[in-house]
């Protein structure tokens, strides 16, 4: 604020006080009148909100009801005998009682008329705030940038740390960025820099096409993707295991590789498998594995007596709906379902051994694995003793229904109690069918031999609902 000129300065020397406040505090925020010693005797403009508690501090000393950082700044502009720092504007902060402090931008106005001294007042809360919520953003800032800088730490040193060999590379240009030293021992002659160089150079060239290929093919894809490859150095077959990153604005790839030999080897070592493959090979229940159309590629003792093969060696090769009761349709039924589900629990058939006619009843359950290297069907089935309590059930009320059928006799023309029969009949069926079926509604009308839309008619003419609520599974 300029020093106001003579004749604006005569002006206001020549009116009171308060006058001289009343006429200020239209353009301030707030107006103290003090006398010499700067007591306050009276505030003006107390309307802003936040500022009425400041009539609290008349009979205050102006210096006192400041805090201690702004009191040499009152003492200066309370004191008449520089008269050029007399309107200079200096920040201070009030200090009002059971209040939080209030900042102020402050100049002085001596009058000479009354021996007056007026404090005109601006409110600076807004650019308070302001700045401490800049403090605050610059301290989390800090924080932020102190808790990365440990966190890299922390991950540098456990990717340097890691008994794996680990490459980052450059999801553009297949350049690798870090590589730790596990990978630089493996994959590249000791004192050669892996760091800069194109991951193509450490890979035999006939397996880079597909590695780059199974890259491309990996991006914005969270799941895990491996590929067999040869190593230069060595020319050692090793694993890569490839994870697709987002660093920011740039793509890159999480490379591990390890040794087909190790893999194998821990595979040897470890206890557990060969338990477990003894166990599936002595269990009570028979276990095969066949390709994803049902072709067999090996199963346990129990299979082989169950369908009185004497050499397992037979079973390689022959499809497994060769031992089903329905054949290619208990077949096609567990193949739809693994389509969508992966995998299916107690779904009964009958196993007819070679040369037999009589089939032995059982319940399959099946699996779909699907790997980087094949996919293969496990079956699990088991001998079950007696039919599932449904089909009882079914059984009786079947009875139950031809009696209350032979009742009508006498009764209901023999034309109107045919067609009952038949309706009965039908339904009946497709309920069997869809339970047998596990509601698959597409192997349901392959088993009665009707088209998928017959079904669908025949389904909503007898009220028989999904209990899924889907039109077609």
């Amino acid at each position: 604020m300029n020093p106001p000129s003579t004749s604006l300065t005569n002006n206001i020397e020549s009116i009171d006080a308060n006058a001289a406040a009343e006429l200020v505090s239209y353009v301030a925020d707030t107006v103290l009148v003090m006398d010499q010693d700067g007591v306050i005797e009276n505030v003006f403009n107390t309307q802003t909100p936040g500022f009425s508690h400041l009539k609290n501090l008349i009979g205050k000393s102006w210096l006192e009801s400041t805090t201690l950082e702004s009191r040499k700044k009152v003492e200066s502009l309370l004191s008449p005998t520089v008269s050029e720092n007399a309107q200079k504007w200096r920040q201070i902060n009030l200090s009002v009682p059971n209040n939080p402090d209030l900042p102020l931008m402050v100049s002085v106005l001596h009058l000479k008329k009354d021996n007056k001294i007026l404090g005109i007042g601006r409110d600076l809360r807004n650019l308070a705030n302001l700045q401490q919520r800049l403090v605050e953003a610059q301290q989390a800032i800090e924080t932020d940038y102190l808790r990365l800088r440990f966190a890299e730490a922390r991950y540098r040193q456990l990717f340097d740390l890691s008994v794996n060999a680990h490459i980052i590379i450059d999801g553009s240009t297949f350049k690798i960025m870090e590589a730790n030293s596990v990978a630089q021992n493996l994959m590249t002659d000791k004192g050669r820099r892996m760091v800069g160089r194109s991951l193509a150079e450490f890979i035999d060239m006939n397996d880079f096409s597909q590695l780059q290929e199974l890259l491309n093919n990996s991006r914005n894809i969270n799941t895990p993707k491996k590929a067999n490859v040869k190593l230069v150095k060595n020319t050692v077959q090793a694993e890569i295991t490839v994870n697709f990153l987002r660093e920011e604005n740039q793509t890159v790839f999480l490379i591990n590789v390890t040794l087909l030999s190790e893999i194998i080897q821990d595979f040897k070592l470890n206890p557990n498998n060969e338990r477990l493959i003894s166990a599936i090979q002595f269990s009570s229940d028979a276990f095969v594995i066949t390709d994803l159309n049902g072709k067999i590629h090996s199963a346990n003792q129990t299979f082989s007596e169950m369908t009185q093969v004497e050499k397992p060696g037979d079973l390689i090769d022959e499809p497994i709906d060769n031992w089903l009761g329905r054949a290619s349709i208990d077949l096609r039924v567990i193949l739809n379902n693994l389509k969508d589900k992966n995998s299916i629990k107690h779904y009964i058939t009958n196993i007819v051994p070679s040369g037999n006619a009589t089939g032995i009843e059982v319940e399959v359950s099946a699996v779909k694995v699907v790997t980087e290297h094949e996919s293969y069907i496990g079956f699990n089935i088991r001998q079950i003793s007696q039919r599932v309590s449904q089909r009882g059930q079914a059984s009786s009320d079947l009875k139950q229904t031809a009696t209350k059928l032979t009742e009508l006799v006498g009764r209901v023309p023999l034309k109107d109690i045919v067609s009952e029969t038949t309706d009965m009949i039908e339904k009946m069926c497709i309920m069997s069918a869809l339970e047998l079926t596990m509601n698959n509604r597409v192997s349901a009308s392959e088993m009665l031999g009707l088209s998928r839309q017959s079904l669908y008619i025949k389904m909503r003419r007898f009220g028989i609902t999904d209990p899924n609520g889907t039109e077609d599974l």
